[in-house]
């Protein structure tokens, strides 16, 4: 049952993302929907999470963004309504419809996440900032930002900015704190060094 409530689940936020803006967008795309849904398995097999509470984190991955189909400020209340509507639609038991909306309501920045499905997709949304490839993701960021929400930064700007919001950011799971974190730091380091020699 949870593999094909999965499979639909893919299905129709693919639909949302693909037939709205989210198609256009260079960072909030379906591209990272799907690597945070990705990133979910990857924290969760690590930390060992059950099956049952695997189930509505990886439903509240699928449709953390695709309230930027209608907007950038506030679209984590738009994708907690578009999973409500979908899950009640589709005989979703109660307790999971909430818990997917608190998950994707935990995504917001600054991010305060309660309990365990909350940390693990908090973190998995921001998993590239522990990875190698950050910069080019970050840039792929500042060019949605600059075209999209007509927010344009200087080299030097970019770099205090994003210097400032991960010295600001914490990892909440294990996989996080443990494999993510070290890599993070060495991206604090990069951009440092970067800034100052610019």
């Amino acid at each position: 049952m949870m593999k094909k409530s999965i499979t639909e689940a893919v299905k129709h936020c693919k639909c949302i993302i693909e037939n709205s803006r989210c198609n256009e967008l260079p960072f909030h795309n379906l591209q990272h929907t799907m690597e945070v849904f990705n990133n979910v398995n990857k924290i969760a097999e690590y930390v060992k999470v059950s099956h049952n509470e695997l189930r509505p984190i990886l439903l509240a991955a699928l449709f953390h963004d695709t309230g930027n189909a209608i907007r950038f400020q506030g679209h984590e209340e738009v994708s907690a309504a578009y999973s409500k509507l979908y899950m009640e639609k589709n005989g979703y038991d109660e307790n999971i419809i909430n818990e997917v909306h608190d998950c994707i309501k935990a995504t917001k920045l600054p991010q305060i996440p309660i309990n365990i499905g909350e940390k693990i997709i908090c973190d998995a949304d921001l998993f590239h900032l522990g990875t190698k490839s950050y910069i080019s993701k970050n840039e792929l960021l500042r060019a949605e930002w600059e075209k999209y929400r007509k927010i344009k930064y200087s080299d030097k700007e970019w770099d205090a900015l994003n210097i400032n919001f991960l010295e600001q950011h914490q990892y909440f799971a294990n996989y996080g704190m443990e494999i993510l974190e070290p890599v993070k730091q060495e991206n604090i380091n990069k951009l440092k060094r970067h800034l100052f020699k610019a």
